[in-house]
C-alpha cells in the first residue's frame, strides 16, 4: 500500500510542477499584455522567470543543507529543475510556433 501511495503522490507532484510551468506561461503573457507588448516580450518575461528559479534553486539547496536536511536539498534541487525544464520546454515550444 505504501508504494501506491507513494506513486499516487509522484503522479500528483508531476501535475503541480506542469501546471506551475503553464502558469509561468500565461504570467508571461499578461505581464506582455500590460507592458503593451507582444510575443516577444511574453517570451521574454518567460526566459526572465526562469532564470530567476534557477538562481533560487542554489539558494534553497544551501538552506536546506544548512539545517542539516540534505535529502530535502536533494529533492528540492531535482524538483525544481524539473520545473525550470518545463517551462524553458514552454518557452521553445512558443518560439517555435511563432510568439505566446
Amino acid at each position: 500500500m505504501a508504494s501506491k501511495e507513494a506513486e499516487t503522490l509522484r503522479g500528483e507532484i508531476i501535475a503541480l510542477e506542469t501546471a506551475l510551468a503553464a502558469a509561468f506561461g500565461e504570467i508571461a503573457v499578461l505581464r506582455a499584455a500590460v507592458e503593451g507588448g507582444g510575443a516577444a516580450t511574453a517570451l521574454r518575461s518567460m526566459e526572465e522567470m526562469a532564470a530567476q528559479l534557477e538562481a533560487s534553486v542554489l539558494r534553497g539547496v544551501v538552506g536546506a543543507e544548512q539545517a542539516g536536511r540534505d535529502a530535502a536539498a536533494a529533492g528540492f534541487e531535482q524538483r525544481m529543475e524539473l520545473i525550470v525544464h518545463a517551462l524553458r520546454n514552454a518557452i521553445a515550444f512558443r518560439s517555435s510556433e511563432g510568439g505566446a
